[in-house]
């Protein structure tokens, strides 16, 4: 279950749960908005190619100069051809490289490959065969094994399921190696799953004798798998440990060669996730030395992918670190030493879009100036001349040119449809390219969507509530509401972006989303309420937005539906369980009940161990609720759900059945994991559309 910040590694999303039923009636004859223009490409540093649409719905392109906004048709654009990049692909478990329709095949053996990866002077990849580590050349096809003593449970250069899901993540599928500047060295995880409990996952199968899986999976308090870093030539020969014991209780994270090739910076984490070290250990004999440490309260998130980032040659870096409460950014010399802060505030750094090197400016984008908008702005590596390059109260999404001389950015807000615009590096607008306003698009339209904030009991946040009402919304009519939520720590569903009105439903149901104070937005300041309990300030908020709209919308208090998957299904069960007095109807999917079955990275980092905070797991149990609930819960899992284990699915019916509480629906899909996929994802929303229509609708109907 990782950090739905990025929403990297998740399958379906809790706000997914909502669109196919408020999309079922969308509104007919009505021109609210417009596509807007697209940039294709970047020509040159002073040119693009931008698509647009005429009154005939036809599409064109023009030729337009970045410094004069000037437009030019072009009626060979379609006619443009561009080289296809090349990929590796794995077929058959043989390795083959692929550009367009062309394939090499680069392995003959058919044995069980995975992760192929070029050097960064393409003349090898590097791949893993039956748990261990090997090079292939390229220009002559030569393999060389780098590793020896690979088994089930001894990997090189592949990550345990735990590493995968939690720390590297899913989008390497497993990848734990990685290739030096100089394309001669390679440094890599070797992981020991010997320890780690076995989990039996069962399934349906395709035939009559069912489908059995194991996978090495740590619960809370259970072994980890033990990691050892290595380094090895491009050639083979013998792995140089790195000087690190692998029988301590720890975590690395995602490793980081030097520009010079002489270092490797290595990410330390102790079990407990609240005190981080960083290493540079030299390549030739492994040893290390400590260039920076960081202790926090709560946790410390291993996982953040740029946390890293060398400058001037290595001889300095750049680190994002959330000490202070708020993601910032701060410069360190290569020994480790700050050399100065870079962004200071209550506010948070989302992403850092370029650094420029030659002027010594980072351009990143951030909320400073609104809770949940986006902007993009520039610093000098000193920390001065900090400059908002965005402009209005209005999220953007922006892309650079080649040279990052100029940006195109999309931008909205609730009441406002996007708009496309060239803006230069220094923050001057050179061109408005396009709005995406229709002409049947008005006042009262733009008001059917809203961004609201709800200050929350105890007044110290402003809880964001995004909101969408029925197309023919009746003063004093009540309706019913539904509420798509995920809820996972540092992560955000509502953003102050335009929803396009044409998804507006006419199935008298209130759309809405909440955030809470452990929301992205808030920083660690308020994701740092959520250590050891997961779920009771979470639904404090949630049920403060509620009363708030209870008191002033037209909202139905007994048709108040939940909805969400993975750590929105655990936060629809907690709602309808211990928050059964204000939540009526939920729709849960892939959903924790108990953390004690969730993975030991991901829930130690938050809980602690069971031993540690036994009252916590049991306060933020579903389990422990089960008593409280009257409304209706429509629980969905995927058989072989090898993140959520649909045992905690299982776990929650088997407690309901035991007390005679029927007030649950069951839907599990055979054959799916984390997400519901394929065929069968038609099936998904009609079942969730029909159940949101027979316990909010029909009875609506009857009145």
């Amino acid at each position: 279950m990782h950090q739905y910040k990025k929403i990297r590694k998740h399958g379906l999303l809790a706000a997914g749960l909502l669109t196919a039923f408020s999309t079922n009636a969308q509104q007919k004859g009505k021109n609210y908005v417009h596509s807007l223009p697209l940039v294709q490409q970047w020509t040159d540093n002073q040119h693009f190619v931008l698509s647009r649409t005429n009154e005939q719905n036809k599409i064109y392109y023009v030729n337009v100069n970045a410094a004069t906004g000037k437009e030019t048709v072009d009626s060979t654009y379609r006619r443009k051809g561009f080289a296809a990049d090349k990929k590796l692909v794995i077929l058959h478990n043989d390795i083959y490289l692929q550009q367009g329709a062309k394939k090499q095949q680069l392995t003959h053996d058919s044995l069980l490959e995975a992760t192929p990866v070029f050097s960064p002077d393409s003349n090898f990849i590097a791949f893993t065969r039956e748990h261990d580590l090997y090079t292939l050349e390229l220009a002559t096809g030569k393999e060389t094994r780098l590793t020896f003593d690979g088994t089930e449970t001894l990997m090189n250069g592949m990550a345990s399921w735990v590493y995968m899901e939690e720390i590297l993540g899913r989008q390497n599928e497993g990848q734990a190696f990685w290739w030096s500047p100089d394309s001669k060295s390679i440094a890599y995880f070797q992981t020991d799953d010997s320890k780690v409990p076995v989990y039996t996952i069962t399934d349906a199968g395709d035939g009559y004798h069912g489908y059995v899986e194991h996978q090495r999976y740590p619960q809370p308090g259970d072994t980890n798998p033990s990691v050892r870093i290595g380094i090895v030539s491009v050639n083979g020969g013998n792995t140089r440990w790195t000087d690190f014991d692998k029988d301590v209780d720890q975590y690395f994270g995602t490793p980081l060669w030097s520009p010079d090739n002489k270092s490797l910076l290595v990410q330390w984490l102790n079990r407990g996730q609240d005190h981080y070290q960083l290493y540079a250990v030299q390549a030739d004999n492994g040893k290390k030395k400590l260039l920076y440490e960081e202790k926090q309260s709560t946790w410390i998130n291993l996982d953040d992918e740029d946390r890293l980032t060398f400058i001037n040659g290595g001889q300095q870096f750049i680190m994002a670190s959330d000490k202070s409460g708020y993601r910032q950014l701060y410069l360190h010399n290569a020994d480790g030493t700050l050399k100065n802060v870079i962004t200071s505030g209550n506010f948070v750094v989302k992403a850092v879009n370029y650094i420029d090197e030659k002027n010594k400016v980072i351009y990143f984008t951030c909320n400073k100036d609104g809770l949940n908008r986006k902007d993009l702005y520039r610093v000098d590596f000193s920390g001065k001349h900090l400059q908002r390059l965005t402009f209005g109260p209005y999220t953007h999404e922006v892309k650079f040119s080649p040279d990052h001389q100029y940006f195109t950015t999309q931008y909205s807000n609730a009441g406002t449809p996007d708009k496309l615009a060239l803006v230069t590096n220094t923050g001057k607008v050179v061109s408005q390219l396009g709005d995406s306003k229709g002409p049947d698009f008005d006042s009262t339209i733009a008001n059917k969507v809203r961004t609201i904030y709800v200050k929350s009991e105890d007044g110290k946040f402003d809880l964001p509530v995004h909101l969408s009402f029925p197309k023919n919304y009746q003063p004093g009519k009540k309706y019913p509401i539904v509420i798509a939520i995920y809820g996972g720590p540092e992560s955000s569903v509502v953003q102050d972006r335009f929803v396009n009105p044409r998804f507006l439903s006419d199935d008298g149901v209130i759309h809405a989303s909440f955030d809470h104070r452990g929301s992205e937005e808030f920083g660690k300041v308020g994701q740092n309420y959520m250590h050891r309990d997961l779920a009771g300030w979470a639904l404090k908020d949630w049920i403060q937005c509620l009363k708030w709209l209870l008191a002033n919308e037209q909202v139905d208090p007994e048709k108040v539906c939940i909805t969400g998957y993975s750590f929105g299904g655990y936060m629809t069960c907690y709602a309808l369980t211990f928050g059964a007095e204000y939540f009526k109807y939920g729709i849960a999917g892939g959903s924790v009940v108990d953390w004690r079955m969730y993975d030991s990275h991901y829930t130690e980092r938050y809980m602690d161990t069971p031993a540690e905070n036994p009252e916590g797991y049991k306060q933020s149990s579903v389990l422990t609720y089960t008593d409280k609930l009257k409304g209706k819960l429509l629980l969905i899992h995927g058989v072989k759900d090898d993140n959520v284990h649909v045992n905690n699915t299982l776990s929650l019916v088997s407690k309901l059945e035991e007390e005679q509480n029927t007030n649950f629906e069951l839907m599990l899909y055979p054959g799916n994991r984390h997400s519901v996929i394929s065929d069968k994802l038609s099936h998904y929303n009609d079942i969730t559309n029909k159940f949101i229509s027979k316990y909010l609708l029909q009875a609506e109907d009857k009145k």
